[in-house]
C-alpha cells in the first residue's frame, strides 16, 4: 500500500484516478481547494483535505507522511469560448503558479515520486508518421509558458533521489463536459470538429487515464504517452454520431473559420499518431474503453 495525495481531486480525471488508486488498495487523500469538493472526494473512497494548491506551506503539510503526488489540475474552457485568451486564465494560473508550488511542496515534505499530467497536444503536427517521447516538442509560443514551467518544475523535483513521472495523457473523452457539449452539438448537426478528416487523433478515456496513474507508480522517471490506438478524425466524426445517436456522423467546421481559432484550439487541428508502446511496455498498463466500445459516454 502507497500512500498517494491528488491534487486535482473534484475534476473529472483526478475524481477517475482517486477511484482507480482506491481500488488498487492504496492510502489516498484528495486535495481539494474548496469545502464543497470534500464529499465528491469521499465519494470516491478517498480522505478529503482542503488546501491552497498555490501555497507551497500549506502544500508541504498536506503532502507530509505521503509517498507520492499525484498533480491532476487543470481548468480547460469549453466549446469555442476558449478562442477567447481570458477563458484560459485559470488553466495557465494551475500551470503556471500551482504546479510549480505542489513539486517544491512535494520535495519539502519529503515525497519521493511526483506524477504530473501533461498532454499530447504538445507535440507538432506529424501527418500520418508515428510520435514517440523524443519528438520535439512545439511549445515557442508563449500560450504554452504555462505548460513548460509545469514540466520544468516537475523535472526539477527529479533530483536527490527523487523521481517525476510526466504523462502526456491523450485527448480526453468521456463524461467531461468538453465531450458532452461535443455529443450535443453531433446531434444538433452543429459543425463542431477542428482538423483534417485524414488527421490522426489519440485518445483517452478517462477510465483508462485513471488506471493509468496507477500503473504509473512502477514507471521510471521520464516522460510517457498515455494513449489508445490512434485513429482519423473522419473515424472519430462517425464514433460521435454513433455515439451521440445522431443522424450522421459529427461535423467538421470550415476549414475558413478553422484559420482563425488561434494557438489554444490550433493544437486540436493538429494530425497527432502517437505510440503508447514504452508506457505500455514498462508498465503493462493498456487502454480497455475506446471510441467504438458502445456507451463510453456514459462509463
Amino acid at each position: 500500500m502507497v500512500r498517494i495525495a491528488v491534487t486535482g481531486a473534484t475534476g473529472v480525471l483526478g475524481q477517475e484516478a482517486v477511484a482507480a488508486l482506491v481500488g488498487a488498495g492504496h492510502e489516498v487523500t484528495g486535495v481539494t481547494r474548496r469545502d464543497r469538493g470534500i464529499p465528491i472526494i469521499e465519494g470516491r473512497g478517498a480522505r478529503a483535505v482542503v488546501a491552497d494548491v498555490f501555497d507551497a506551506d500549506d502544500l508541504a503539510r498536506t503532502f507530509r507522511a505521503h509517498d507520492v503526488v499525484i498533480n491532476t489540475l487543470a481548468h480547460v474552457p469549453v466549446d469555442m469560448t476558449a478562442m477567447r485568451p481570458l477563458a484560459w486564465r485559470e488553466d495557465d494560473k494551475l500551470h503556471l503558479e500551482a504546479s510549480a508550488a505542489i513539486a517544491q511542496a512535494a520535495a519539502r515534505a519529503g515525497v519521493r515520486r511526483l506524477i504530473q499530467e501533461s498532454t499530447v497536444f504538445l507535440y507538432p503536427d506529424n501527418g500520418s508518421e508515428w510520435i514517440g517521447e523524443d519528438e520535439p516538442l512545439a511549445v515557442r509560443d508563449r500560450a504554452f509558458r504555462p505548460r513548460v514551467r509545469e514540466m520544468r518544475a516537475a523535472v526539477d523535483f527529479a533530483t536527490e533521489g527523487r523521481s517525476a513521472v510526466i504523462l502526456r495523457l491523450g485527448q480526453l473523452f468521456g463524461r467531461d463536459p468538453q465531450t458532452t457539449h461535443t455529443l450535443q452539438a453531433t446531434r444538433d448537426r452543429k459543425a463542431v470538429l477542428l482538423g483534417k478528416p485524414e488527421n490522426y487523433i489519440t485518445l483517452l478515456h478517462h477510465r483508462d487515464a485513471g488506471r493509468a496513474f496507477v500503473s504509473a507508480l512502477r514507471a521510471g522517471s521520464g516522460f510517457y504517452n498515455v494513449g489508445g490506438e490512434p485513429i482519423t478524425r473522419e473515424r472519430w466524426a462517425k464514433d460521435l454520431g454513433r455515439e451521440a445517436k445522431a443522424k450522421g456522423p459529427a461535423k467538421f467546421i470550415p476549414e475558413i473559420t478553422q484559420a482563425i481559432v488561434g494557438t489554444r484550439l490550433e493544437v486540436q487541428r493538429r494530425s497527432l499518431r502517437v505510440s503508447s508502446v514504452r508506457f505500455m511496455s514498462e508498465t503493462g498498463w493498456r487502454p480497455t474503453i475506446g471510441p467504438s466500445t458502445p456507451g463510453w459516454s456514459r462509463m
